[in-house]
């Protein structure tokens, strides 16, 4: 309670002594004493400079309860500078135009100009009819290799089946050879023989005819298939069934071949009279039906899996589609959600909430002020002192008593037409926020040769009366005003030309109680 009443009564003496307008309005002898926290006045005098009020004098508790912190003056080294007028501007990476991936209608808002937003974070929903149209794309190229699984399924079952087959036939025509061996079977009959030539022979001549016309439809399938007019499936199709015929002619020919043995060998078995095996042929013939159903049955597992290949090829199209229209956002169905590309500040907002959106609509923009660049002025005769890489100090009407450190990173290459300048950027890191896009600056720059020069940090100056003065600390808890001739400034560091030696310990923290103690002083002098 008692550092915060001294507190207080300070900052009110301050103001008062500030608001006065003449002497003879200023403060009774009495108020002023009353208001003092146990300080004495003397009539000391430094070398450079005469202390207006005399020493200030505060007991330890003051001390402390003003947060006061003393430093030693020192020589450190500085450049001259060349101060020049800039503009604040935000980097090519620290700004962001948001747009749709895609046409639509947006659905929800998530921001407002001035929120605060973090890379990925939701911007906007939109809903999208070419979306809505890709995903149902995808929906039906999966459905497509579903089927052509469940078909290179079938076909495999039926291969494993076409091979009992033929096991089985094998089987059956061991055991007719052996029942043959016997004298078990009587011979066919010479007619049957004819007729079953005559079939064999109707068979084969249908088969080349079947053959021709799918010959035809397939070189049609080829030349549709390469001007894009039927899908690769209706291609395959083709393919399959000119395969199918070639079997089917091929199995057409060897019966042809039998049956003209059978023939043959049943007149000569009718001229001779000798006994034949009508079952030993029909077993053969089992066997090759049944090696011929083998191939017919990897013919179709090999089409099955090419269809297979082409509709997961369609998939991944499909899927191609859908994430190139979704642009990188988060999509589902019909609907993409944009995100914030970088994090910032939404600066501008176009958009709301129902409105139709293309591709090139602005939904916001963001600023990342994070770093910002600031582009001086140079003159042409001072082009020569600006060096990249060399260190600058930028400050605002906004924040007078800040030094925003930065390093020039671009010096143009053509002067403005108008002003006879040439632009050169410094990057200033910027992690407060207090630097705001097109805000007006000083820029200096550091030119010329380091020297070492005497200095104090910059909240150790105070203006008291129109003049600079620094607090030097004579021993614990007593400080003089000194007036000071302050020269060059870099970052936080000020010349000091004359008023100061090195050595001198002065306050840089809680200058404030002490110019209210001095400015009180000035005033009781006054009334004296």
């Amino acid at each position: 309670m008692k550092r915060t009443l001294y507190l207080l009564l300070l900052f009110a003496l301050f103001l008062s002594a500030g608001g006065c307008g003449n002497r003879n309005n200023s403060p009774s002898k009495e108020a002023g004493e009353a208001a003092e926290a146990k300080p004495t006045e003397g009539a000391e005098t430094g070398e450079t400079g005469e202390a207006a009020g005399g020493d200030i004098v505060l007991d330890a508790e003051a001390v402390e309860t003003a947060g006061i912190e003393v430093t030693e003056v020192k020589r450190i080294p500085m450049q001259e500078q060349l101060k020049v007028p800039g503009t604040v501007t935000s980097t090519s990476q620290g700004r962001a135009l948001v747009t749709p991936p895609v046409g639509g209608k947006i659905t929800r808002l998530f921001v407002k100009i001035g929120d605060m937003v973090r890379a990925g974070q939701p911007i906007a929903t939109i809903h999208s009819a070419e979306l809505a149209e890709a995903a149902a794309a995808i929906i039906e190229a999966q459905r497509g290799v579903i089927s052509a699984e469940a078909d290179v399924r079938e076909a495999k079952a039926q291969i494993d089946l076409s091979i009992a087959k033929l096991r089985t036939a094998r089987q059956s025509l061991e055991r007719q050879q052996e029942f043959a061996r016997t004298g078990a079977f009587s011979q066919p009959s010479l007619a049957q023989a004819q007729r079953e030539l005559n079939e064999a022979e109707a068979e084969l001549e249908t088969a080349q005819q079947d053959l021709a016309v799918h010959e035809t439809q397939l070189e049609r399938a080829e030349r549709l298939f390469k001007q894009e007019l039927i899908s690769r499936t209706e291609l395959e199709q083709a393919r399959l069934a000119v395969q199918q015929d070639r079997i089917r002619k091929e199995r057409a020919g060897r019966q042809v071949e039998i049956a003209r043995t059978t023939f043959e060998r049943e007149k000569q078995i009718a001229s001779r009279n000798l006994l034949n095996s009508r079952e030993i042929q029909a077993a053969e013939a089992e066997v090759r039906s049944a090696n011929i159903e083998v191939q017919q049955a990897r013919i179709r597992h090999q089409t099955a899996l090419s269809a297979l290949a082409v509709a997961n090829k369609a998939l991944q199209a499909a899927r191609a589609s859908y994430a190139a229209q979704a642009g990188g956002s988060r999509a589902s169905g019909g609907s993409v959600t944009v995100i914030a590309p970088i994090g910032g500040v939404v600066t501008e907002l176009e958009a709301t909430l129902g409105q139709a959106v293309e591709r090139t609509s602005e939904i916001c923009k963001i600023e990342n002020l994070r770093s910002v660049w600031v582009t001086a002025s140079v003159p042409e005769r001072s082009i020569a002192l600006a060096r990249r890489g060399s260190p600058a100090q930028v400050t605002v009407s906004a924040f007078p008593n800040r030094v925003f450190p930065g390093v020039v990173q671009v010096v143009g290459s053509r002067l403005d037409p108008k002003t006879r300048t040439m632009p050169v950027q410094v990057l200033v890191e910027n992690s407060s926020g207090a630097l705001r896009a097109d805000m007006f600056a000083t820029v200096s720059l550091g030119v010329g040769t380091n020297e070492l020069v005497l200095a104090v940090p910059r909240s150790a100056l105070a203006e008291v009366e129109s003049k600079q003065k620094v607090f030097i600390q004579k021993e614990p808890g007593r400080f003089m005003p000194v007036e000071v001739v302050t020269g060059k400034v870099q970052g936080e560091w000020v010349e000091i030309v004359k008023g100061l030696e090195p050595g001198a310990r002065v306050a840089h923290k809680g200058v404030f109680v002490l110019k209210s103690q001095a400015m009180k002083g000035e005033l009781k002098g006054d009334e004296d």
